[in-house]
């Protein structure tokens, strides 16, 4: 998972949490750019690692629907203090899987998106930007590449969301913990061997729908003028996924830590 994919490190970069600019009305949208990278394994279950770093544009966007800020970029349909439900996506970066030992021959994972609707319930706090969250994302996974557009099936991704606006010095702090769950067609893209891949060495293997690995996310932001900085590290475990056994998953942990520093100086006068 890298960044090959420049719309796809934009909308990336928009899905990262960015603090609340330090006045009372916010502009319709903001404009700048941003330094953002990953170190992190070729896919969940690779030993082999990637690090990289990219300059890519960015944009937040507060629509009376759609909107691009720090709660992810999503559609909102119905929203209270208490429960919402939006249109909401995340973005999976791929290139250089063809140079992975374990997936030498095969075709190379394509960066894939995922979009789809979200219920969320506010567990505590006044509104979805303190407290316990409940959120309860069900998305369909596109994959874009040089093979064309696929669909590779969905995800269900239940967790508990826990978001500090002031961790310390103004910093933004939120927590995730949840577990993952993937149709066969999913599991099958990243962890299956069909038979025209078998070799000595990688043995034949179908995955199943089911259990896909829990995780644990924490992140830090802090927005300060036109100047924003995140952080955030991902642990997944996949032990005892319905892919487990795959000849491509070498380790059951996952370790992911991304990063991006942004200007914003081009904002709307509305």
């Amino acid at each position: 998972m890298n960044f090959r994919s420049l719309a796809g490190l934009c909308l990336l970069v928009c899905a990262l949490p960015l603090q609340a600019k330090e006045k009372t009305m916010l502009p319709r949208w903001e404009l700048g750019v941003a330094l953002a990278g990953q170190a992190l394994p070729d896919y969940r279950g690779s030993r082999e690692q990637q690090v990289q770093a990219y300059p890519i544009p960015m944009l937040v966007y507060r629509g009376r629907f759609f909107k691009a800020d720090r709660n992810g970029v999503r559609g909102e349909f119905l929203a209270n203090d208490r429960f919402e439900i939006n249109l909401s996506g995340e973005t999976a970066l791929n290139g250089g899987s063809n140079e992975n030992t374990l997936r030498q021959g095969m075709p190379e994972l394509e960066s894939a998106f995922e979009l789809g609707p979200s219920l969320n319930v506010n567990l505590s706090g006044a509104d979805f930007n303190s407290g316990w969250q409940l959120r309860l994302p069900l998305r369909a996974v596109i994959t874009a590449g040089e093979s064309g557009v696929h669909g590779r099936g969905f995800t269900f991704n239940p967790r508990l969301t826990y978001i500090e606006p002031d961790v310390f010095w103004g910093w933004r702090g939120k927590a995730n913990v949840g577990l993952l769950y993937g149709t066969d067609r999913y599991h099958d893209y990243y962890y299956s061997v069909p038979l025209p891949y078998v070799t000595d060495t990688r043995r034949f293997y179908d995955a199943d729908a089911g259990f896909s690995g829990y995780y644990f996310k924490t992140s830090l932001s802090r927005r300060r003028g036109d100047f924003w900085w995140g952080f955030s590290l991902r642990y997944d475990n996949l032990s005892d996924t319905e892919f487990e056994a795959s000849p491509l998953v070498e380790t059951t942990d996952y370790f992911a830590l991304s990063f991006a520093v942004a200007w914003l100086g081009w904002q709307s006068r509305d």
